[in-house]
């Protein structure tokens, strides 16, 4: 099912740094699923902050 793997892509679990513009699935930017950072930079911070959902 295309649409289903694409809505697992873009969806709202992926998300895109503001600093370095990686974009990376939700579970790589935390640990304890509250607190949210780039793993690529670990500059942004935050989500709406340093970063944001596709």
């Amino acid at each position: 099912m295309p649409s289903l793997q694409y809505q697992r892509e873009r969806g709202r679990d992926m998300l895109e740094c503001r600093s370095c513009g990686a974009t990376f699935p939700e579970g790589r930017a935390t640990d304890d699923g509250w607190h949210f950072r780039c793993p690529e930079c670990e500059e942004g911070k935050g989500i709406g902050q340093g970063l944001r959902r596709l």
